[in-house]
């Protein structure tokens, strides 16, 4: 083994051969790391995303060339891979415990705390309801500064009887800490949650995706909700496609599952599931093919209303929000046809500044459906000028000739928030109601709303 750029920076330069390969390319780095844990403890690699640029990238290949003539004196054990991990204390934000009372409205886009007053710890999340109880999940980001390369830890579920107010239930996946080529490792990039109840085994089965260089599933089921869960299947790719963002349903006539999946980035395919919900059996049907990033679709979202079956998704811009599309079929089995931008009041060109993740369908109303969606970087918001530049500038490195963007447009792309460099234990929650007419669905901008004004 010998040393390379995604080591912790702490660790290079314990042995002097390999700190004077940063003092050589990077001078004056290791003074500025010296007393700053939280950067000692990132990879080089990490602190060249979070600096934007002020590591080119020539230079960061060959610190890596560089340290990877010098041979390591030993490989760290996963035991104190594992305590590195376990010392990453929580974020300020996740920390922070502010009594907030009761909650009797949904207020979208503030910050949504428990009943214990911390924030929620649910992003890329779903509701499931059971027994006069609603379940929201999603993913543990509460140590995920952007700094650490901690990117979920597990995934956390809430509890709660009215849709406003939250009990905390705990982590139901814990993280793997022991085995670093475990899918559930925090390191790894596990990403939206989607749990359904088999009712041909009695199981819970939640679905995982991984994103980055894995681009899989991991596939675990329980007895209960609240779990404990159990893996069934790692680094699963379905018809070795690589995955990207995908939701699950069950329809309602048949009992079948389905899975609608971003492929390999050329589309979103839809997969029917085997009976037991463990694995794609076949291909159904596949839509919005031969786009390129930032138009091609992810952040899959499905639900069904008087027979008619909907698909939602966002383009592809990171944690950049941008337009939403809405489509529909009379099937899960055959294509879907794009409706048209669900949010046709939003003039920021950003679905709100939120990217959706589920539509719900709030049991015991007439016709409530709720888009649970994330609003990633809170911080950075995005007006109509925005979006614009930033679509333009993500699609001009595919066709340079049709999209044009200046020198100072790419500077700004570049200072927006990264995957890899943002803050997520702040991120906060957009829900919504949907409205309808006809087959057309809208989502409209509210600062607050009540479920009593439904019937």
């Amino acid at each position: 083994m010998v040393y390379n750029i995604d080591m912790r920076i702490s660790r290079i330069l314990e042995k002097d051969q390999a700190a004077a390969v940063i003092d050589r390319f990077l001078p004056g780095m290791r003074a500025k790391v010296e007393g700053q844990p939280a950067v000692a403890g990132m990879t080089l690699r990490k602190l060249a995303e979070y600096a934007k640029g002020a590591i080119l990238e020539k230079v960061l290949a060959a610190i890596n060339t560089e340290l990877g003539k010098i041979e390591l004196d030993r490989e760290e054990t996963a035991e104190e891979m594992a305590e590195q991990l376990i010392n990453q204390p929580l974020t300020k934000e996740a920390a922070e415990q502010i009594s907030v009372g009761e909650q009797t409205a949904v207020y979208p886009g503030r910050p949504w705390r428990d009943k214990s007053g911390k924030r929620i710890q649910a992003h890329g999340g779903a509701l499931l309801y059971e027994d006069g109880t609603y379940y929201w999940y999603g993913e543990n980001k509460d140590r995920t500064d952007g700094k650490c390369n901690i990117w979920t830890w597990g995934i956390r579920a809430y509890a709660s009887r009215d849709l406003y107010n939250w009990e905390d239930k705990g982590l139901i996946i814990e993280p793997n800490l022991m085995n670093p080529q475990s899918n559930l490792y925090p390191t790894m990039r596990v990403d939206r949650p989607h749990i359904l109840k088999c009712e041909n085994t009695g199981k819970y089965v939640c679905w995982i995706k991984l994103s980055g260089e894995e681009a899989c599933f991991v596939i675990l089921q329980a007895d209960t909700f609240l779990g404990p869960y159990e893996v069934v299947a790692e680094n699963y790719r379905p018809f070795e496609k690589r995955v990207g963002d995908f939701d699950v349903i069950k329809e309602e006539e048949s009992g079948k599952a389905y899975l609608f999946m971003d492929a390999d980035h050329e589309g979103i395919i839809g997969l029917e599931l085997s009976e037991d919900f463990l694995r794609a059996v076949r291909e159904v049907s596949r839509q919005y093919t031969g786009l390129h990033a930032p138009f091609c679709r992810e952040a899959v979202a499905l639900f069904e209303r008087s027979g008619k079956k909907y698909m939602l998704t966002s383009g592809m811009s990171g944690y950049i929000p941008n337009k939403s599309d809405a489509a529909v079929s009379d099937s899960w089995i055959s294509g879907f046809v794009s409706i048209g931008n669900p949010h046709p009041e939003d003039g920021t060109n950003s679905s709100y500044n939120s990217q959706i993740s589920q539509i719900f369908k709030v049991p015991g109303k007439k016709d409530l459906y709720i888009s649970i969606a994330d609003r990633w970087v809170p911080g950075y918001p995005v007006d109509a000028a925005r979006a614009d530049m930033i679509e333009r500038a993500i699609a001009a490195h595919y066709e340079p000739e049709k999209y044009q963007v200046s020198p100072e447009e790419k500077k700004v792309l570049m200072g927006s928030p990264m995957l890899a460099s943002a803050n997520t234990s702040l991120s906060d929650y957009v829900w919504l109601p949907l409205e309808f007419d006809g087959e057309k669905v809208s989502i409209k901008w509210r600062d607050e709303w009540r479920l009593e004004d439904y019937e």
